[in-house]
């Protein structure tokens, strides 16, 4: 909301200085106003996609169910060029830690995931590219603002006026809309960068928490050991003049156990789930795939949300025939 409301006050501070351009109020150069244009046509076939998007939603759109364990693995290439020929090349392996010692959570399924990382915003969503498109606009009107403008002897300071603060509030929209995004990225030049979502609901909730309270303080005590393996196996190795940091082989095969047990756990909770909610799973004898479309996601959320407050209902009344026991079992003693 946020973020069409600054973008709504920015289309009326452009459209602004173009209706004070056609009453001849103030003068500006061609480039200057076709910029202005392509802006706005930008802005409004933006929102009507995300109003699209907010009317009718893809159901059919497929995500799939996934766990991360007590690290998460980021590999990264940093590769350092001079005058067109490559100084140094480097891969680098990081293992994040997470607090919550497990995370579970849907993941937008792409067309190819064998695709290249330099190649990974081409699979994106377009809503994926929106915050790019934003950081362009700031940069094309942060160019016009320190550009020399031609403007009438009338008002000589409304048009740089107009022209700050709808840059003022173009930045405003970067922040928000990067806030808010899910999927996003970008590549330009030698650099792309692609941010996938974890998205999280009532279900992804459940789901951990049932695995957390069956077999948490086996997950967490691999956890602790395996954040101790990787400080100290963590080695630096030079192939090729390629320079590789990441652990041994030994602490890899023990972050990769550790997932495959997380997604076997994983598999025995979202299959009596599915199971419960999808009775055509039980009668077909089918097994339990770990992708679903959003509208089976809704439908698992909801069945989350529902056993929930059936839970909380159930521990509340749980709670209130203790204290009667109690009450009844002193009042026989003072009958005997």
């Amino acid at each position: 909301l946020a973020s069409f409301c600054f973008v709504l006050t920015e289309i009326l501070v452009l459209a602004a200085v173009l209706i004070l351009q056609a009453t001849d109020v103030v003068e500006i150069e061609k480039w200057l106003q076709m910029i202005i244009i392509n802006i706005l046509s930008i802005h409004v076939l933006m929102q009507l996609w995300e109003l699209k998007v907010f009317i009718k939603p893809d159901s059919g759109e497929k995500f799939s169910l996934t766990v991360q364990g007590s690290h998460e693995r980021k590999k990264s290439c940093h590769q350092t060029s001079m005058y067109g020929v490559t100084v140094s090349d480097e891969v680098r392996v990081d293992y994040d830690r997470n607090s919550e010692g497990i995370l579970v959570y849907f993941r937008k399924v792409t067309s190819n995931s064998k695709t290249g990382l330099y190649c990974q915003p081409f699979l994106l969503p377009f809503r994926g590219w929106f915050t790019f498109f934003h950081v362009i606009i700031a940069l094309t009107l942060m160019i016009a603002l320190i550009h020399p403008i031609h403007d009438s002897d009338k008002r000589p300071l409304v048009l740089p006026i107009l022209i700050f603060v709808s840059l003022i509030l173009q930045i405003l929209v970067v922040a928000s809309s990067y806030y808010k995004a899910e999927d996003c990225g970008f590549c330009c030049g030698f650099y792309a960068y692609t941010r996938w979502f974890k998205h999280t609901n009532a279900y992804t909730e459940m789901i951990q928490q049932n695995i957390q309270a069956k077999h948490g303080q086996r997950l967490q005590q691999e956890g602790e050991q395996l954040e101790l393996a990787i400080r100290r196996n963590t080695q630096q190795t030079q192939v090729n003049d390629v320079t590789y940091r990441d652990v041994g082989p030994q602490t890899t095969k023990r972050y990769e156990d550790q997932i495959v047990l997380l997604h076997l756990l994983l598999a025995q909770e979202h299959d009596q789930a599915c199971k419960e909610v999808f009775p055509e799973y039980s009668l077909q004898n089918k097994g339990v795939s770990f992708i679903l479309t959003a509208e089976e996601i809704e439908t698992l959320n909801l069945h989350a949300e529902q056993a929930k407050e059936t839970a909380g209902a159930v521990k509340d009344d749980d709670t209130v025939t203790v204290i009667d026991s109690t009450e009844a079992v002193a009042n026989n003693t003072v009958t005997v």
